[in-house]
């Protein structure tokens, strides 16, 4: 299969955009919402919320394009997560040992179950485990392209826009109304209750992601996708400033990766790099190596967000967070895809963990 040019540019800004989420939403909760430093993180948590999606949309690109056996499914893609997953944890764990207060036990069972479960950012692990076993479900619906439009219609509305909407009134239309309260209750309970767990979820953008593969915009429609991007980012910036500003706390009501507007602005962010020419080979190498490292940067960049507060007192609130957020996460995607790289030349952990 010819190499995806596109996809590994996007792979990298992804890492970076996961990494500036991360980070600025290390202090999001302990700042007042009237202040600077709040508005700052809420800038960049928003205009950043589009990394898990595109993700997924490149994994779905991927591995839709061409047939691959469930055996290869089982004992390279998903084993190789599950050992990562444990690893990793594993790791967490060590690093993030305390003095015990109330006993060893105590202690070893705390541990255990944060193993189990894995620090914050590893359930992207776990979720991915899930998509790559329907893998071959999803290969099914994409080669009826009728199927796989219909598939991606009623993800968007039974997953998208009904609930989005319907927050969208909580928010700002039923106040006290207890009739449009009741109506929003109505539609939740009709669309709950219709339990439509098949198009429900991450699999939206697994094959979305292949059916943006697949077919070329032309320039207009590509002008259109980037207006509802621009309005879907002005969106998320907005009204969780302003709800946030009403209720006099920190709001994300609007940075979930189902809401409308977060997966506006990653149909925007993908169609711009799908778009884009790469005519410089040497550029290109250069990505396509950091692209290779960005599965292990992910895995350790929490690791250096954590130390560099902890030990380093080199976080988002060390200055302007206008600034600290970016400089911040420049220094740690640069950490971790440095030991990422490293990790990546020693042939066993390069198979099983990064």
């Amino acid at each position: 299969m010819e190499r995806k040019t596109y996809c590994d540019y996007l792979r990298v800004i992804a890492t970076f955009a996961v990494v500036l989420l991360h980070v600025s939403a290390s202090n999001w909760y302990s700042t007042d919402v009237n202040g600077l430093q709040w508005q700052a993180f809420n800038f960049y948590d928003s205009v950043v919320r589009w990394g898990v999606p595109v993700f997924l949309m490149i994994s779905g690109a991927l591995f839709l394009n061409r047939e691959v056996p469930l055996k290869k499914i089982y004992g390279k893609y998903i084993l190789r997560m599950v050992i990562a997953f444990y690893v990793w944890s594993l790791f967490y764990v060590i690093m993030t040992v305390e003095t015990l207060e109330n006993g060893i036990i105590y202690g070893i069972k705390t541990h255990m179950r944060a193993l189990a479960l894995g620090h914050y950012h590893m359930w992207f692990i776990i979720m991915i485990i899930g998509i790559y076993m329907c893998i071959p479900f999803y290969k099914r619906i994409v080669t009826d392209d009728f199927i796989m439009k219909y598939f991606l219609i009623l993800s968007f509305i039974f997953f998208f826009m009904i609930p989005w909407t319907t927050k969208l009134l909580n928010d700002y239309v039923v106040g006290n109304n207890e009739q449009m309260a009741k109506l929003v209750g109505v539609v939740n309970s009709y669309v709950s209750n219709k339990n439509m767990q098949m198009v429900l979820g991450y699999s939206f953008y697994f094959v979305l992601g292949y059916f943006l593969d697949m077919i070329e915009l032309k320039k207009k429609q590509r002008v259109i996708v980037y207006i509802l991007g621009a309005i879907g980012f002005a969106f998320t910036v907005g009204v969780d400033l302003n709800l946030a500003l009403k209720t006099q706390q920190p709001c994300g009501n609007y940075y979930g990766n189902f809401d409308v507007n977060i997966m506006l602005e990653a149909v925007c962010v993908h169609t711009l790099f799908k778009y884009r020419e790469y005519k410089s080979e040497k550029f290109n190498s250069l990505i396509y190596m950091i692209s290779g490292y960005t599965f292990g940067a992910y895995l350790i960049h929490v690791f250096f967000i954590e130390k560099f507060s902890s030990v380093l007192s080199f976080n988002a609130l060390s200055f302007n967070p206008v600034v600290s957020v970016p400089v911040v996460s420049c220094a740690v995607l640069v950490c971790a895809l440095l030991v990422s790289g490293i990790l990546n030349h020693i042939p066993i952990i390069k198979k099983y963990c990064v």
